[in-house]
């Protein structure tokens, strides 16, 4: 009878035991399915910032401009528009002084035409050339408050106004003041030169008692005749 070597059984013992073991591991599974990830992640919204409304700007307040604080006073002096004064019907008026400030505002000539109420009135100068420039002149403030302006006038007309210039000899200040004070107590209202160059005549419109007349004052002589 054959005997076998020791070594030999426990060698195939070992072989045995080790594919069974193979074997086992083999057939032997996790049911435990892998866990599914989504294919997308949900991200929470940020939240957005509700602006907050500007105040509305305000304006600057604006400041009324104060009166001058040095009171000064208006001195009568060069041209301006309006009456500053305040007086509408002075008692008096100065014709001198109303056709001073009107020939000064022309740069010089011969006063033709005088026209005006109370504060205000109309100077109208005839220049060497015998061109007319018309000014308004307060009576009150001694000043031009108006002008001066160019006065259309033709030919014929600035021939005649320089030949009535030179052969005149009474004013139109003074013609003022012998219509309104010597023919006749009353306003002058208007004083208008004409006649010729020979014998220039004033013609003057003064009203008294709501009344108009007529005055003619020689250039020349200066008698005055009402009518």
């Amino acid at each position: 009878m054959t005997r076998r070597h020791p070594l030999t059984v426990l060698t195939a013992s070992i072989a045995i035991g080790i594919g069974t073991a193979a074997l086992l591991s083999a057939c032997s599974g996790s049911d435990t399915p892998e866990p599914t990830r989504s294919a997308t992640t949900t991200r929470s919204a940020t939240p957005t910032a509700t602006p907050t409304p500007s105040a509305t700007p305000t304006a600057p307040a604006t400041t009324a401009p104060s009166a001058d604080p040095t009171g000064s006073a208006d001195d009568g002096t060069g041209q301006g528009t309006g009456n500053g004064s305040g007086v509408e019907n002075p008692d008096t008026v100065d014709y001198a002084a109303v056709t001073k400030q009107g020939l000064a505002a022309a740069g010089g000539g011969t006063v033709v035409s005088l026209a005006g109420s109370g504060d205000n009135w109309t100077v109208v100068v005839a220049g060497p050339d015998g061109s007319l420039t018309q000014s308004v002149v307060s009576a009150t403030l001694d000043r031009v408050t108006s002008g001066p302006f160019p006065k259309d006038s033709d030919a014929a007309t600035k021939a005649a106004n320089t030949a009535r210039a030179a052969a005149l000899k009474v004013d139109a200040a003074a013609a003022a003041a012998k219509a309104a004070t010597n023919a006749v107590s009353g306003t002058l209202a208007s004083l208008q030169l004409g006649g010729s160059g020979s014998a220039p005549t004033w013609t003057a419109k003064v009203t008294m008692d709501g009344a108009t007349r007529s005055v003619t004052v020689n250039g020349v002589t200066g008698a005055a005749t009402a009518s």
